[in-house]
């Protein structure tokens, strides 16, 4: 089990990556196709969108096909759409390919997501959830650093070259696994009414709706700027991509300290601080961009940022796991949806 967990880790770190490589990289977007950031980042919306509506759709699938045949497909005709992203001769045409690799990453973290919580008792499940996210987080440090720094020495096309066989490596190596591995399926919709069924008796309980709709709201806020955060401190402090793409790490060090820390917080604060403690950390973060009078301050504020984003997030994500435990891919996803849209 140890080694499937290590290998859906590292299909997460490379889909997160992919997610977030256009983030510090939209200044050299814009000037390619002659644009100004704010319509560049499109090619980061064009992502998001689909990669939030089709959760609807593969929690049910993962649920009934089984988990790791899907997050395989997935990988697979992921690394096609992010290898035609260096291809892309227009920002319509890019965010055409974004597009539709939104739609097919969309199943990988949160179908990894359910098949731990279907192998491990909710008691142990937070700590492991923990050990998967370190490679999420290492693809958002990958995502940040990588993207500036390949896009200012080789140029951005090459970034999608090398991300599209570390994800086609990844394809491999979960079907090898899941070639010998037998799972569990459930009967569930895929398709008409009855898709949203299960969705909509998870809306009307009350645990399960504040779950989701706080995951809503962390998306629109922290998200919603976090996509500019890149261009933000380069317009800000006049800062080289590659610096850019090394403060950006930073989020993803704080992360990283969280992930290594879970369990001694777990046991200190309990699920409902950690939430409270997330919140407060991140809201006071970005107040700290805001008015930073050098990049210097950024750099530990980001450190901060990563680790208060976790605290808060590790948490409802643990928390969507155990909300329908014999659909787990069907909520899991549904918390992904409402996080991603918002």
């Amino acid at each position: 089990m140890n080694q499937i967990i290590f290998w859906l880790s590292a299909a997460a770190f490379i889909i997160v990556a992919i997610m977030r490589v256009t983030d510090p990289i939209l200044p050299i977007i814009a000037s390619e196709f002659d644009l100004t950031v704010g319509r560049a980042s499109i090619v980061v919306t064009a992502f998001a969108l689909p990669y939030a509506l089709v959760q609807l759709w593969c929690g049910p699938l993962g649920d009934r096909l089984g988990k790791l045949k899907i997050i395989v497909a997935a990988l697979g005709a992921s690394s096609i759409f992010t290898l035609l992203c260096a291809l892309a001769t227009s920002i319509e045409m890019l965010a055409v390919l974004r597009f539709m690799g939104g739609v097919t990453t969309a199943a990988v973290v949160p179908l990894s997501m359910a098949f731990i919580a279907d192998h491990f008792a909710y008691e142990v499940r937070q700590p492991v959830i923990a050990r998967y996210l370190s490679g999420l987080i290492m693809g958002q440090i990958a995502g940040g650093s990588l993207g500036g720094i390949m896009a200012e020495l080789f140029g951005w096309r090459v970034i999608f070259i090398v991300f599209g066989v570390i994800v086609a490596a990844m394809c491999y190596l979960v079907w090898r696994y899941s070639h010998h591995h037998q799972e569990i399926v459930h009967r569930a919709p895929l398709y008409g009414r009855a898709l949203f069924t299960p969705y909509l008796a998870l809306l009307r309980q009350r645990r399960p709706r504040n779950v989701i709709i706080t995951a809503c709201i962390e998306g629109f806020f922290f998200f919603g700027a976090g996509a500019f955060l890149g261009a933000f401190l380069h317009d800000t402090f006049n800062l080289s991509y590659t610096s850019v793409g090394l403060l950006l790490a930073c989020f993803g060090l704080g992360s990283l300290i969280y992930s290594r820390t879970a369990s001694v917080i777990i046991r200190a604060l309990g699920e409902r601080r950690m939430v409270i403690a997330g919140s407060i950390t991140m809201s006071c973060c970005y107040l700290g961009f805001a008015y930073a009078p050098s990049w210097l301050i950024a750099l530990p504020i980001l450190v901060t940022c990563g680790f208060g984003f976790y605290l808060l997030h590790n948490t409802l994500q643990t928390l969507a796991t155990e909300l329908a435990p014999d659909a787990r891919g069907t909520a899991v996803s549904l918390f992904a949806f409402c996080l991603i849209l918002g």
